[in-house]
């Protein structure tokens, strides 16, 4: 029988039943239908997931039964050698061992041949493993008909018994896949009750319909078996689902945590960094400024005062740095920075911005090497942007790095039409641990014990998000002693050619 042949068979012998009833029960016979169907094609994930259980659960529950039922035929086919001859004593039990031999056979080279967990997979283990339930069935159920003495009523009472033991069972075994449970039920209807139809004797109808009545309530007892089966199945499915949602919760909640108690550790580092950023040029002010307007060193100290004033104008300049940073990340991530795009010429601009920086480059004793190609295309960016983030590379660089060391500030074009661009040093690098964080809000690596000038940890912070305005990427390789690489691309869209802006 095929596939499309066992659907029919399955599926129809139940409408078949129960057509011409009331609609009530014709209603739950369509429901029965459906249910059926889906237990021999499931389509969601949801009932392939179900009907792989289910397969798996009664495969485990039923395959001894294979090796059961033909020493269980013998012994029945014995019992009957009084009524039956032997010939008829012979053929059933080796038909019943063919059908459990073969079908085990059957099954176990098409789990070879499949892949069990596909959704194709289950539709063919639930497809075959009802084809060999119903297979095994009509060869156990064959006892009725090739064993039927017409003449002896203790044999049909044997024989119906039997198979009614059989039936009793097949509700708790065969209860977890619905089509697999159904496939033999129409078959153990038709020989209980057509069998002792044959005899014509009034114990022979009293027998039919008995074994009528009891299939009817062996079938109800068999879906409500399987129904609670299947509701254990799918509580223990949303119990591991609802498992598998708190524990990627229980991760989520703890990784946000651990977020969280960064950022705070972060800020009060912050908070503590930026007092002592704040307080100093303040100090310095008001100290220098105090001195000038009390003219402390006297009427005639003109140079001290002018070297004060010159004091407190640096360290005016430095607050107003602070407050800028502090203001540009706020708009960062406020998302209200506003790009003021232009052509820029970037090998300019980089020079420029080696030129801000060489003077505290030649005090700490460091030297600035440019690697800037001559070919660098023009840029279409925001020149205020670009100039911040070239500084703040520099400015870092040369404060990580030791005297008699070396800041480079190169630039390329790269075979895709971008361009890349940064700052490399060998300075005293970066932890491995602090990589991942080098580039958040107020992050810092692990200075303390290196360098006094620690910095407010917003300079990267700025840097990226100047960067990922202009839809560029920026990445960062750096080793413990041996230096830093901090590298800016910018894409292939915002590129200009020379000419075109020499022509504008």
């Amino acid at each position: 029988m095929g596939r499309f042949g066992l659907d029919v068979y399955v599926t129809g012998s139940f409408t078949a039943v129960l057509s011409g009833i009331p609609a009530q029960i014709r209603a739950a016979g369509r429901n029965l239908r459906r249910e059926l169907n889906a237990s021999l094609n499931p389509q969601s994930e949801a009932e392939v997931r179900l009907v792989d259980q289910q397969i798996t659960i009664a495969r485990q529950a039923s395959w001894t039964t294979n090796y059961i039922l033909p020493p269980a035929a013998v012994l029945i086919s014995l019992a009957n050698v009084r009524w039956v001859p032997l010939d008829r004593l012979i053929v059933w039990p080796l038909i019943v061992t063919i059908a459990c031999a073969g079908s085990d056979i059957y099954f176990n080279r098409l789990m070879r041949r499949i892949d069990e967990g596909s959704p194709q997979g289950v539709r063919a283990r639930a497809h075959a493993f009802a084809g060999i339930t119903m297979a095994t069935s009509f060869a156990w159920a064959l006892m009725a008909v090739l064993l039927w003495s017409p003449s002896s009523t203790v044999n049909h009472m044997f024989l119906l018994l039997i198979l009614a033991s059989t039936i009793s069972g097949w509700t708790s075994l065969g209860a977890s896949h619905l089509a697999s449970a159904f496939a033999s039920m129409p078959i153990y209807l038709a020989v209980q009750f057509g069998m002792p139809l044959t005899g014509g004797t009034t114990i022979d109808t009293m027998l039919a319909f008995l074994c009528a009545g009891y299939w009817i309530i062996m079938t109800g007892l068999l879906y409500t078996n399987y129904k609670t089966r299947e509701r254990i199945l799918r509580l223990e499915s949303e119990r591991g689902t609802l498992i598998d949602d708190l524990q990627r919760a229980k991760i989520e909640s703890d990784r946000a945590r651990e977020r969280a108690e960064l950022a705070s550790r972060a800020k009060s580092s912050f908070l503590a960094n930026m007092s002592h950023e704040l307080r100093t040029p303040l100090n310095a002010i008001l100290g220098f400024s105090e001195i000038i307007h009390t003219r402390a060193l006297g009427p005639t100290a003109d140079a001290q005062y002018v070297e004060y004033g010159g004091f407190i104008h640096d360290s005016g300049k430095h607050l107003l740095a602070l407050i800028s940073d502090i203001l540009d990340l706020a708009k960062i991530e406020a998302g209200r920075l506003i790009l003021r795009e232009e052509n820029i010429n970037l090998a300019r601009l980089l020079s420029d911005a080696a030129q801000m920086v060489a003077m505290k480059a030649r005090d700490g004793q460091i030297t600035l090497i440019s690697d800037v190609a001559a070919d660098l295309p023009y840029v279409f960016a925001d020149e205020r942007a670009l100039r911040q983030i070239t500084v703040n590379l520099l400015s870092n660089a040369v404060k990580f790095t030791p005297p008699n060391g070396d800041v480079t500030i190169f630039a390329t074009r790269n075979p895709d039409g971008s361009v890349r661009f940064g700052v490399q040093d060998n300075g005293i690098g970066i932890e491995p641990e602090d990589l991942a964080r080098v580039f958040e809000n107020f992050g810092q690596g692990r200075h303390d014990a290196v360098i006094a000038d620690q910095g407010t940890g917003l300079g990267l912070a700025i840097v990226k998000g100047l960067v990922d305005a202009h839809a560029g990427t920026v990445s960062l390789e750096s080793e413990p002693g041996r230096g830093t690489k901090v590298t800016v691309t910018l894409p292939a869209d915002r590129m200009r050619e020379r000419v075109k802006e020499a022509a504008a």
